[in-house]
């Protein structure tokens, strides 16, 4: 008789984009959004980005932009949402819109900006801004 144990899922560990070329994608992520390599290996490239590792995972295999489109958003939390953005932009980073509300408590409003990688992996940064009293 098979026993039936409840599996519960815990911590998100790794988070994979899939990219042409790791090493290609790496002076993006490095240079333009600021984030360091954990490990460097050939096709495989992990970035600190708090729990949650960030891997480029180098495919030949990549999904047509239409399938891409479903494909999950990675959203990384910054301080300061309009500072990170106007940053971001100096360096080049496209946005699809200028940081605009997404959620709200009764003390904060939060405020998201969407972007894509050069390979359209899909991206954003979130920040929690103060309401005027």
């Amino acid at each position: 008789m098979a026993v039936k144990t409840e599996v519960k899922l815990s911590n998100l560990s790794y988070a994979i984009l899939y990219v042409p070329d790791a090493a290609k994608a790496l002076p993006f992520y490095q240079d333009k959004l600021g984030m360091t390599v954990k490990l460097n290996d050939e096709g495989w490239i992990e970035l600190e980005s708090g729990p949650c590792t960030l891997a480029l995972h180098s495919t030949d295999e990549l999904d047509s932009h239409k399938e891409r489109a479903a494909m999950p958003t990675m959203v990384f939390q910054v301080e300061n949402i309009q500072e990170a953005y106007e940053s971001l932009k100096a360096k080049g980073i496209e946005f699809s819109k200028e940081p605009h509300e997404v959620c709200s408590t009764p003390d904060h409003t939060g405020l998201s900006a969407d972007f894509k990688d050069p390979w359209g992996n899909s991206l954003s940064i979130f920040g929690m801004v103060p309401k005027a009293k």
